[in-house]
């Protein structure tokens, strides 16, 4: 053996002693090692050496020592390429790496996944085909898999990986499962409530018992996490009611020997209720007491809540940021009375600096305009910072239903070197405001139907609406085209039209062909408040009529129609609403030029609020009233009749009004002949039936009448029903039963698509 080649072999084994060393701790004292005149990479086929060279910081012209060489092993390895490295000294200087390569996962299959789809589970993994062998990545792969199955409901379900070798360069992925049968959560027991049913924490759950609906819903499979998160929602619930020291211990899961069914018990001690007993503010105080007594809610001798609590804190809060202390901050602290059941309030407040809005910045609006979501705000660059305005910003940006929800975030950010500068960044993530419905089926009301829709919420980025909707069925053919521009030039003016046909069979006495437009403009007179002006021109063609009476010269012509309505609108959700009202207060009048006449007043109330949990009570009600204008007659297809789906469903369409008999080839006929004036009121209790189903029950009272003031009679029905909130729309099933003693007809089952109001 030569002398160079000892030399060599010497370099390689105290290399590699200096880099499998542990820690920089043990390596000793910092060593230099030679001079590097070159540097070599060896063993790799797939990886591109000025990748590795690009990594490592020892480059040509560098002092070697140990520590500098073992940091750029561990680099390289850090790359995740490599499953073997080392470093040698050759000839002249030259620093070798020599790397073997981790193996190319050829393909990845999935073995036992009988009841979850390859694809769905390919979604979930971060191993794809052709990509470099990672264990952890596979143990992690392993993890998220394990998630997924207890998500479907295979809470039992075990995961293997597997590798097997093709090629000195390729491997196989197997990912074993063993997915066992769904375990159901049979029943779910309470142990040690007194103060509430069983019924009521079970309806603050998430974890759900098995149903009649699961197969639908999904409700009844046991997910860890969310089980967890049930207990601390039993535990606040238990504080806003006043039981400070609730306490749950470890609940009792229990696997049937079937491994079908999971049985849960809940034990808690649910200790005293509390009252409040004084309520005091600390600190550096800007208001009286009596300001800020007035502005919570917690009161002397009222039920301690935790969630009155919160909400309080960030009303104070707020008042103190309204006069510009952005970083007040308001501290809570209870203390309890001894010997009794009750707790002390104290609020502690720190003011902090005056601060001012600074720069308004927008991100994540790839599609949106700045102007659309700017326009929205209330809170102004240089302007004294407000917690308010903040607020309502946020909750207007929101409302404009073009970003994901919760997406839209309002950072505040403190200026380097100006702490009484507030930056305000808004960062918003788009969702497809697009949406596309087409939807059949049977209505009690409209027979065989077809309703196809397209709309975009936000054309081209602009916030404009534009939409076309189409319904086809045996009684009634329409389609609209309409267009709303919200902020017209940029002003607060709404302005927006609409071009329509309808071909109306519903009526049993006639049938029309309606055509035309309108054009409306709108302005906010108030706070969630707009006053509307709406002008339309319809041309009616009656097609068809079975009612001698019919002026058919009357009801034929055009008709040119002035309306204006006063809406104030803040329901919480305008699709699905659970709280909140809705208020119109409308006139119309037809006679600017045209054929026909009239004078229309509408007022249209609705009212919901949530009761208890998931149970919201909606009510709605309505007035109409149609007077002649120069005792011109008023056509017949204008005139209000009660009955049907969408009123009184207790009732068939058309039977409450005021109604004639004729003679009609020799045979006598009821016709309705309308009424100029209705009225009718709804009463609903709603509740989830199978939540993640978007299914509910419903039970319902109607009442009301159409005819005249001096003919006024209180018609009212009772029933129930369910309701699917599907892709289609709302698809509504519901028995409605007559109440008045003089009414011989049995009770009516009315099938419809489309919210009720």
């Amino acid at each position: 053996m030569t002398f160079n080649n000892i030399s060599n072999l010497v370099s390689v084994i105290l290399l590699w002693v200096i880099f499998t060393q542990p820690t920089y701790a043990e390596l000793g004292e910092r060593k230099e090692l030679f001079k590097i005149n070159s540097i070599e990479i060896r063993g790799i086929k797939k990886v591109e050496s000025q990748a590795i060279l690009e990594k490592i910081n020892s480059k040509v012209g560098t002092n070697l020592d140990n520590y500098l060489l073992r940091k750029d092993i561990k680099k390289i390895y850090s790359m995740k390429y490599f499953e073997n490295v080392e470093a040698h000294r050759e000839n002249e200087n030259k620093l070798v790496f020599i790397v073997k390569e981790r193996p190319i996962i050829n393909s990845i299959i999935f073995m036992g996944n009988d009841e979850v789809d390859t694809d769905d589970l390919k979604e979930q993994i971060k191993s794809k085909n052709y990509s470099i062998l990672d264990i952890n990545t596979l143990k992690s792969d392993v993890k998220t898999l394990q998630k997924y199955y207890e998500e479907k409901g295979f809470y039992l379900a075990s995961i293997n990986y597997e590798i097997k070798k093709v090629s000195d360069e390729n491997i196989e992925v197997k990912f074993k499962i063993k997915e066992f049968d769904k375990v159901m959560v049979k029943k779910i027991i309470f142990l040690g409530n007194k103060a509430f049913e069983d019924f009521q924490l079970k309806d603050i759950m998430e974890t759900r018992e098995e149903s009649l609906f699961s197969f639908m819903s999904g409700s009844g499979n046991f997910k860890d996490f969310n089980f967890q998160t049930d207990i601390e929602r039993i535990k606040y619930f238990y504080k806003t009611k006043g039981y400070l020291q609730i306490n749950i211990g470890s609940p009792e899961i229990t696997v049937s020997e079937d491994r079908k069914w999971i049985f849960i018990t809940i034990k808690l001690n649910e200790g005293p209720s509390f009252k409040v007993n004084d309520v005091s503010f600390q600190g550096e105080l800007l208001f009286s007491e009596d300001q800020l007594l007035n502005k919570i809610k917690i009161k002397t001798d009222t039920v301690y809540s935790e969630d009155l609590l919160r909400r309080d804190i960030q009303k104070l809060t707020e008042m103190y940021q309204d006069k510009g202390y952005a970083f007040a901050n308001v501290l809570r602290t209870l203390s309890i009375v001894p010997g009794e059941n009750k707790v002390n309030v104290e609020f502690s407040f720190e003011k902090g600096k005056l601060a001012y809005f600074g720069r308004i910045s927008i991100r994540g609006n790839t599609k949106t305009r700045d102007k659309v979501i700017r326009r929205e705000l209330v809170i102004v660059e240089g302007e004294k910072f407000s917690g308010t305005d903040l607020r309502v910003s946020k909750e207007h940006v929101n409302r404009l239903g073009f970003f994901e929800p919760g997406s839209v975030i309002f950072n505040t950010i403190t200026r380097r070197g100006q702490d009484d500068i507030l930056d305000i960044e808004i960062q918003v993530k788009e969702r497809n405001t697009g949406q596309l419905s087409v939807g059949a089926g049977y209505s009690t009301a409209r027979g065989m139907f077809v309703n196809a829709s397209i709309s975009q919420n936000n054309f081209l980025g602009r916030g404009q609406n534009l939409a076309f909707s189409l319904t086809w069925s045996d009684t009634n053919k329409t389609f609209n085209i309409g267009f709303t521009e919200p902020y017209l030039f940029d002003t607060k003016w709404t302005a927006g039209g609409d071009i329509f046909s309808q071909n109306n069979e519903s009526s049993s006495s006639y049938s029309y062909k309606r055509d035309g437009f309108d054009l409306r403009v709108g302005y906010p007179i108030f706070d969630y408040t707009r006053l509307f002006v709406t002008y339309k021109l319809e041309k009616t063609n009656m097609t068809q009529t079975a009612d001698p009476t019919l002026d058919v010269e009357l009801e034929n012509g055009i008709a040119s129609i002035i309306r204006t309505s006063f809406i104030r609108d803040i329901r919480n959700n305008k699709f699905e609403p659970s709280s909140g009202y809705y208020t119109s207060i409308s006139t119309e009048y037809s006679g600017l030029g045209g054929d026909k006449y009239w004078f229309k007043v509408e007022a249209d109330g609705r009212y919901f609020k949530k009761l208890y949990g998931d149970l919201v009570f909606r009510s709605r009600f309505y007035a109409s009233k149609l007077s002649e204008i120069n005792g011109k007659a008023i056509p017949r297809t204008e005139k209000f009749t009660l009955g049907g789906a969408r009123n009184l469903r207790g009732y068939p369409y058309e039977s409450i009004g005021p109604k004639g008999v004729y003679d009609v080839d020799g045979v006598s006929m009821e016709f309705n002949t309308g009424g100029l004036f209705s009225a009718y009121t709804t009463l609903e209790l709603e509740h989830p039936l199978a939540r993640e189903a978007g299914l509910k029950w419903v039970i319902f009272f109607d009442a009301g009448d159409a005819g005249t003031y001096d003919t006024f009679k209180l018609y009212s029905d009772y029933g129930f029903g369910f309701r699917w909130f599907s892709p289609i729309g709302v698809l509504r099933f519901e028995f409605g039963y007559p109440l008045n003693e003089d009414e011989d007809q049995g009770g009516q089952f009315n099938f419809d698509i489309g919210q009720l109001f």
